[in-house]
């Protein structure tokens, strides 16, 4: 997805944002936040894509503030919380036997994850607030679904086997355990991948531990697989990306995508692999992109031409 004008104050100022986390050292701020003008004095154009420009603006942060993940603690307590609310989920999908509406619940609860991310603009959320955030996104979860392929992703899978998944946020990966377990149990091989290095408060695989993925992929006798991207994008950059996660990438029956940055980097790409977005709608670029309120939960499928 190409940058709206109004990405460039969102981008910056979410950059701000993260630099005050990452130290307080006021000289070193003006010159992380100098470093980031002339970067995107240099490449905010009308034909960017909006987590290209997050990935490089996070690295000038993360190398000149000394501080690689400025998030830390903000993804500790994501996944704290997160799992405090995980029975209340795992409680209600147990009292559901039909196949497709158990995916269908953990499709949602892993939609509702989504919610967790912080610093923009056209959504301000704490940590103090982050569960009863989720409980009235859970609630709220099938009225806000605004993009609703879901019958037609669970069709899909009937003829295809080997998911890859790739997560977004800490907390959210929490969530996100049920939609993996769910997929599991319809016997498809999932390969989950997490960012290989800290990229705002993307999951990695401290995340996907903390998540029980890790115990999930020991139990499931190598049916789900946990691995990196081997990269630290927003999104993904493809031309970045190592050939041994392209392999995986280019061989998978079905891509769940998970977030807006998967969306904004690979709706740009010709893909060979039918791809599945989930996340919530949280900016006013993408919501005005896909003609959507912000708030609004989206589950999109793009098949390849070959269907």
């Amino acid at each position: 997805m190409k940058v709206k004008p109004y990405c460039g104050f969102c981008l910056l100022n979410r950059g701000i944002k993260e630099v005050e986390l990452a130290t307080s050292d006021i000289n070193l701020q003006f010159k992380i936040v100098y470093e980031l003008i002339k970067m995107f004095e240099e490449k905010f154009t009308e034909n960017c894509i909006s987590a290209h420009l997050g990935t490089y603006r996070d690295r000038i942060i993360k190398q000149l503030s000394g501080c690689k993940d400025p998030y830390a603690e903000q993804k500790r307590l994501s996944n704290k919380i997160a799992l405090k609310f995980l029975p209340f989920l795992q409680k209600k999908l147990n009292t559901i036997k039909d196949p497709y509406e158990r995916f269908r619940f953990a499709l949602l609860a892993s939609i509702v994850g989504n919610s967790i991310e912080f610093h923009i603009e056209d959504q301000k959320i704490d940590l103090d607030s982050l569960e009863q955030l989720l409980e009235e996104s859970f609630e709220n979860a099938e009225k806000n679904l605004a993009k609703d392929d879901i019958q037609d992703l669970y069709d899909l899978l009937k003829s295809e086997n080997k998911v890859l998944y790739l997560t977004d946020n800490a907390g959210e990966i929490v969530l996100d355990y049920i939609l993996i377990n769910e997929l599991y149990n319809l016997g498809k091989e999932v390969i989950v991948a997490v960012k290989e290095k800290p990229v705002l408060n993307d999951a990695t695989m401290e995340d996907a531990k903390a998540a029980g993925l890790l115990e999930l992929s020991v139990n499931t006798n190598s049916k789900v697989k946990i691995i990196t991207t081997g990269t630290d994008h927003v999104g993904i950059i493809l031309s970045e990306t190592p050939e041994e996660f392209l392999d995986i990438f280019n061989t998978a029956d079905l891509i769940i995508a998970k977030g807006m940055g998967y969306y904004e980097s690979l709706s740009e790409e010709q893909l060979s692999t039918s791809i599945a977005y989930l996340f919530k709608i949280k900016c006013r670029s993408i919501a005005e992109e896909l003609n959507m309120a912000i708030n609004s939960n989206v589950a999109k499928l793009q098949l390849t031409s070959f269907f």
